[in-house]
């Protein structure tokens, strides 16, 4: 067969070939087309049959729980006992005998500084006291004797100068009475010429010698008494001044201060706790702050309370504490105290940073009134000088139903909740039921009502639907 007429008989045979396939894809297409036409109507159908129900509405399942009104607070961990241990001694430090973590109990010894002057000075001290308060105690016996002595012999008219005055003034004055009767006879004899003028003049004489004697008998009497009276007052200043310097204690206070100064060159410990701090350096002057003690067995949280906040913590309120070291762990602690004033203080802030690592946190300057919150029991993961947070918590309640704010309805009746309640075909209806609230926290608040148990479905958010709606449920 020549060449030209086979490959015409190929040609024709390939157009054949494709027409059968063109009426093979026609038949697919058909048969594709009624496949989308059937569930397209299917779906409509479907459609029609749930038109007005809700779907993917956001609920909650009641249950009871607790809810806790709290107050957030920001603190530092702080000792609760510290002290800082210095000496006022300018003495050398001969020894110290703790480092930094050593453990120690009040009065242990911490350090010894060099005291061999300041007993060499003692030992002098105390043999002067002692010699001068013998002398004192034997020279105030010796005044009180004759203190006593005087005063009874002046109480007693037993002077013998004022005695001997006084005998002196009656004699004196019995001269001169006789002196005086003589003189006013004589007057009387010279009237009736018995005797002269020259006799009666000598009998004035004798008459006014006699009262002279008298009169300085008199002085004399009277300056013994002054005498025996200013002896007296001598006796007893001399006594008082004798009283004086035996109760005179300065020399004993100095040798106490000496004796007190020679058991200060033991520096010991004031408290039972660990040392935090060493500043003494042997062969150093002692003066200043040596050592710092802290009882980190009994730590406590320094809070700043912000003045809105003052008047609802009390003292004895329990507090939920966590720390950037404890994560998600729970610290109890207590308010122990609360300042009565307003301090400024610096504060730590707790940024998302410093909550999730153990970076340091910023701190704020803020006026506040700092409370003290006692942990409850020792944690070996927290440390003095820690950044904390802390819940003190107002009130609570277990055993409740609590809902989120945002699921309440308010109106002019007061407050509801929507609920779902079940019907035909899994779908559920929105129906509003009334209830009453009670304690409330940041997030949360407590309700009540006949309307809600356990299982009752709550909206979340009643803003997505209304009364009568029908919903689906998922899960």
């Amino acid at each position: 067969m020549p060449k030209l007429e086979i490959e015409k008989d190929k040609f024709e045979s390939q157009i054949k070939e494709g027409t059968r396939l063109k009426k093979i894809l026609s038949k697919k297409v058909k048969i594709i087309i009624c496949i989308v036409i059937v569930v397209a109507v299917a779906f409509l159908l479907t459609k029609l049959q749930t038109s007005g129900v809700k779907t993917d509405t956001k609920y909650t399942v009641l249950s009871k729980g607790n809810i806790v009104n709290s107050i957030n607070v920001s603190g530092v961990v702080k000792s609760g006992t510290s002290s800082n241990v210095y000496s006022t001694l300018d003495n050398k430090i001969k020894e110290v005998r703790v480092k930094v973590g050593d453990k120690v109990k009040a009065g242990d010894i911490l350090a010894v500084l060099d005291s061999g002057d300041l007993e060499k000075d003692i030992e002098q001290a105390e043999a002067t006291t002692a010699a001068n308060e013998a002398n004192n105690k034997m020279e105030l016996n010796a005044a009180k004797k004759e203190y006593e002595n005087t005063l009874y012999l002046y109480n007693n008219n037993l002077n013998s100068e004022i005695k001997n005055a006084e005998e002196a003034v009656n004699s004196a004055k019995l001269s001169l009475e006789d002196k005086e009767n003589i003189y006013e006879y004589n007057k009387m004899l010279l009237e009736s010429g018995e005797i002269s003028k020259q006799e009666l003049k000598q009998k004035k004489i004798d008459f006014e010698n006699a009262k002279s004697e008298y009169d300085k008998a008199a002085v004399a009497l009277e300056n013994a008494k002054v005498k025996a009276l200013q002896e007296l007052d001598t006796a007893k200043n001399n006594y008082e001044k004798a009283q004086n310097a035996a109760n005179n204690n300065s020399e004993r206070i100095a040798l106490e201060k000496q004796q007190s100064n020679l058991e200060k060159c033991q520096i010991k410990a004031p408290i039972d706790g660990t040392v935090t701090s060493v500043s003494a350096v042997a062969g150093d002057p002692g003066s200043g702050n040596l050592f710092r003690v802290e009882d980190l067995d009994n730590i406590e949280i320094n809070a700043s309370i912000k003045e809105i906040d003052r008047a609802s913590i009390k003292v004895g309120q329990k507090a939920e504490i966590r720390t950037d070291s404890t994560g998600d762990a729970v610290i109890y602690g207590e308010v122990v105290s609360i300042s009565p004033t307003a301090n400024t203080s610096e504060i730590p802030i707790n940024t998302e940073k410093s909550q999730l690592t153990n970076t340091s946190t910023n701190t704020s300057t803020e006026e506040g009134f700092e409370a003290k919150i006692k942990i409850s029991e020792p944690n070996e993961s927290i440390y003095v000088g820690m950044s904390t947070r802390a819940n003190i918590i107002l009130s609570e309640k277990s055993d409740i139903y609590t809902i989120s704010y945002d699921s309440i309805v308010e109106n002019d009746d007061g407050k509801s909740l929507y609920i779902a309640e079940k019907s035909d075909n899994n779908d559920y209806i929105v129906k509003d039921v009334p209830i009453s609230t009670g304690l409330e926290s940041d997030s949360s608040v407590e309700i009540s009502g006949e309307g809600i148990s356990d299982g009752t479905i709550i909206i979340d958010d009643p803003s997505t639907c209304k009364v009568g709606d029908k919903i689906q449920i998922s899960g």
